[in-house]
């Protein structure tokens, strides 16, 4: 074997070392982003439609009904009850939820929900926040209170005929 020869072998024993060393590299980069959690998370429950809210507030228990749009892992939506019709915004992680209900006038101010979706069912807290120096949340002699309330939230289930009629007509409610 020449010089020329000893050469040529010692660059192809270098360079399938090179690309070994890219391979094992590879896939440790990969273990790594499996340990550390960067897979895809298990996707979202649907909670789109509407659901019937209740919750314990500081003078008793409010209901209202929320309307959910989803896209993805973001919400957005209307809160009703009989004095406010608000906007809400919030995210779903799995079966993690929380959003936003923003209301607005004089004492404008935020109640956040948090809360575990399971099957047609919510359960969590909710808390006053932004509330600042409206006074919208005052206490026994003026402090303000901010505490967490339980919560919970059901989809309504439709009525048997209106499940009929829906079937019989179609999606879109027309009929042939």
């Amino acid at each position: 074997m020449d010089m020329v020869e000893i050469q040529e072998v010692s660059v192809n024993r270098n360079s399938f070392f090179v690309v070994l060393f890219l391979i094992v590299l590879m896939i440790l980069a990969g273990c790594m982003s499996v340990i550390a959690g960067d897979v895809p998370t298990a996707q979202s429950e649907s909670v789109a439609g509407t659901w019937q809210i209740s919750w314990q507030a500081r003078l008793g228990t409010e209901q209202a009904t929320i309307e959910l749009v989803q896209n993805e892992s973001r919400l957005s939506g209307t809160f009703h009850d009989p004095r406010h019709s608000a906007p809400l915004s919030g995210t779903i992680e799995g079966k993690n939820i929380s959003f936003d209900v923003e209301f607005t006038g004089g004492r404008p101010y935020t109640i956040g929900f948090k809360g575990a979706v399971d099957g047609d069912k919510i359960t969590g807290t909710s808390q006053a926040k932004n509330i600042g120096d409206t006074k919208a949340y005052l206490g026994h002699g003026g402090e303000i209170v901010q505490p967490e309330h339980p919560w919970s939230a059901i989809r309504p289930e439709e009525p048997a005929g209106l499940r009929t009629a829906i079937a019989n007509t179609g999606a879109a409610g027309h009929s042939n």
